[in-house]
């Protein structure tokens, strides 16, 4: 018996890129290849699912997720914002426990999906320069306020 015949490897990408989640198909092969224990379903419960979920009146904060090179934002932050979109993805997720955590904020947010490199112009006008493009793609019309 091989090891090819008990166990199937599916290629690793180097690196994932948050925006490629855009695309449905690559979002839910997100979701589907996330792999989580439940210690980290349990961890990331108060600091991120509760602080986006809208159904509770709670002081909601902003997430940052911080984490050295390689330890898998992009793919976390793809799988969170693939649910966050569409409630469909719940079902691909391996931990049932965090399938379930996620359901207050499943098929419940527009996302809008940035990477920002290094550049001199001030935060906000890179974030509303995001935010006013995609609004002109959806037939918004919004000027940002400054």
């Amino acid at each position: 018996m091989k090891y090819s015949d008990l166990i199937s490897f599916h290629p690793i990408e180097d690196v994932i890129q948050l925006v490629t989640a855009d695309d449905k198909n690559k979002a839910r092969e997100y979701v589907k290849t996330y792999v989580m224990s439940d210690t980290m379903a349990e961890s990331l419960q108060a600091p991120v699912i509760d602080q986006l979920q809208m159904d509770e009146v709670v002081d909601n904060k902003g997430v940052l997720i911080v984490g050295n090179y390689g330890t898998g934002k992009s793919h976390l932050m793809s799988v969170i914002s693939a649910i966050a979109t569409d409630a469909d993805n719940v079902q691909y997720l391996q931990n049932k426990k965090f399938a379930e955590q996620v359901k207050p904020i499943a098929g419940k947010f527009e996302v809008l999906r940035i990477e920002i490199g290094g550049v001199v112009m001030p935060l906000y006008d890179v974030i509303m320069g995001y935010v006013q493009e995609d609004f002109e793609k959806r037939g918004i019309d919004f000027a940002g306020v400054r």
